[in-house]
């Protein structure tokens, strides 16, 4: 019972350790540890426990005491494949639990076994080319030559346990592609998309300008700022229908919780396609007049205006989320009144210009009744400090937004993010020098029987140190350049997808990754092989029956 109140303790101690740490990089209270987190790791321990050690402990009623003496083992048997496909069901059960969603875990454990086997094959080519360059390395004399010939011969020893070696490889690779993804999404993806931008792009928003100072603000705007958008009116007004039906009943299952739909819109109105627009269904407001050159729609607003409908135009994001398609007849409600609309239009926008966007724009006419402010947005120059104190002192009701300001600060949360992940990155880290020593320690009876031929055929104790330095160190470079090639995969189907950029190498990566990983790899397991390296030979060769 005092041992068992020991582990508890220190359990949580740990626990406590942790939190601690996680709360100086993260910016918010973190709950106290209980004892759920506790069970659910234990229930992972023992759901990996029974997919990785089921199959040996089942394949011991199975061997003899003859074979035990012989040191022969049999294939594992049919039932141990069935341990793993339990334990990967298990795992999947785990997911399924920490997620709450069925459908998620089932695409996680399916994408998860898919992306193993397409890694695992990555994995082997790549290994197969570092260990056919390493084995081409030429032969001499020098110094230089007894380096290659260690290189060659650590390559071989790698060669001959493949499998063990992909495993090794995989885990520190995905480790090592975390770590560069961290570095890069927390200092080259913002500055690169920075980069990208104008230099004129607006850096501030003012929200909130009222009519009556419209014109003074817009007066003080042109004299000092080097770039300003037009300004654009704004009505606050909440979509509650759709087609007749309530908003959140006629949208697809999985859009109801969609923000449109549990806050009210920005809606504005304008005669001309605001810059950065671009229609891609329908027509734009000038386009639907009548044969008078009207619009055909403004009569039927002026004499039914509770049953007619106004053409809208709706950023195609929001249509594709709520299943809006041309011809869809949308409600909004602003204050006590509701206005109708037709969508007669879906534009494209450039989120990326920093520029006042809306998801709904009404033609002129029939907003304008209703309370509205306006929105722009301008650059100013670093140096500009007296027209910005100008702005704050003369029309204090105007909301000015620092985007740098907020940019900045998007930075700083990406960065202590990222470093609590590189917390829990180093846990894997040890991790896989925790597998790595295992694999040696699997190994070590035909890892010393190696090393006793050595030394039987002249090898010295520093060419077996050199070897098995190089046998780690070709481990740590292909992990490096796994990882590497992974980093750059994912940071370009970032650039294509999410950030709109055109895709480019990081050419420190190639160089960091691998040699780092040679360097530490190689010191991690030619630090473990020390005690083979002390063995007699004698000994070494006495264990060639466990090999």
């Amino acid at each position: 019972a005092l041992e068992r109140a020991e582990k508890y303790l220190s359990l949580a101690g740990l626990a406590a350790v942790l939190l601690t740490l996680l709360t100086t990089f993260l910016p918010l209270s973190l709950p106290p540890p209980g004892w759920l987190p506790l069970w659910l790791g234990v229930l992972t321990a023992l759901a990996v426990l029974v997919g990785f050690a089921g199959p040996t402990l089942l394949r011991l009623k199975r061997v003899s005491a003859l074979k035990v003496l012989r040191r022969e083992l049999d294939p594992l048997p049919a039932s141990a494949w069935l341990v793993v496909l339990m334990a990967s069901l298990v795992f999947g059960g785990l997911l399924w639990l920490y997620s709450g969603d069925f459908a998620l875990a089932a695409s996680l454990l399916v994408g998860g076994l898919v992306m193993l086997v397409v890694l695992w094959g990555l994995g082997a080519l790549l290994l197969g080319l570092v260990l056919r360059l390493a084995a081409r390395l030429p032969q001499g004399g020098s110094d230089r030559g007894e380096l290659s010939q260690a290189v060659r011969l650590g390559g071989r020893q790698l060669a001959r346990r493949r499998s063990a070696s992909l495993g090794q490889l995989l885990a520190f690779a995905v480790t090592f592609f975390a770590m560069a993804m961290i570095a890069l999404v927390r200092g080259d993806l913002l500055a690169t998309w920075q980069e990208q931008l104008p230099e004129d792009t607006p850096n501030y928003f003012a929200i909130n300008i009222q009519p009556g100072e419209r014109d003074a603000f817009v007066e003080a705007l042109e004299a000092n700022a080097d770039d300003r958008t037009a300004l654009y009116p704004m009505v606050r007004g909440r979509l509650t229908s759709i087609n007749g039906e309530p908003a959140r009943e006629a949208v697809p299952t999985a859009s109801r919780g969609d923000g449109s739909l549990r806050r009210e819109l920005n809606l504005t109105w304008q005669a001309e396609l605001p810059e950065g627009n671009r229609i891609v269904a329908g027509q734009w407001f000038d386009e639907l007049q009548d044969g008078d050159g009207q619009l055909g729609w403004l009569g039927a607003v002026d004499t039914e205006p509770q049953d007619a409908a106004v053409p809208i135009s709706l950023e195609d994001g929001l249509a594709e989320r709520l299943g809006l398609a041309l011809g869809d007849r949308v409600a909004f409600t602003i204050g006590s009144e509701e206005i109708v609309g037709e969508v007669a239009s879906l534009r494209n926008l450039d989120w990326d210009s920093f520029r006042p966007n809306f998801f709904v724009i009404f033609p002129p006419g029939v907003l304008e009744r209703f309370g509205h402010s306006f929105i722009t947005a301008f650059h100013l120059d670093a140096s500009e400090g007296e027209t910005l104190r100008y702005l704050v002192r003369n029309f204090p009701a105007v909301s000015l937004l620092n985007i740098e300001a907020i940019l900045a600060q998007v930075r700083d949360v990406v960065t202590q993010v990222t470093r609590a992940v590189e917390l829990v990155l180093a846990f894997v880290l040890l991790a896989g020098v925790s597998v790595l020593y295992a694999a040696l320690t699997a190994s070590r009876p035909a890892r010393a029987h190696e090393s006793g031929l050595l030394r039987v055929f002249g090898a010295g104790g520093s060419l077996i140190s050199r070897v098995q330095g190089a046998e780690f160190a070709i481990l740590g470079l292909a992990s490096g350049l796994m990882g590497a090639l992974l980093a750059e995969l994912a940071t370009a189907g970032i650039y294509v997808a999410w950030l709109d950029l055109t895709p480019r190498l990081h050419p420190w990566l190639w160089l960091v990754l691998p040699l780092g990983g040679a360097l530490l790899i190689g010191a991690i397991g030619h630090a473990l092989s020390r005690g083979l390296r002390k063995q007699a030979p004698a000994a070494s060769l006495g264990l060639l029956g466990e090999a």
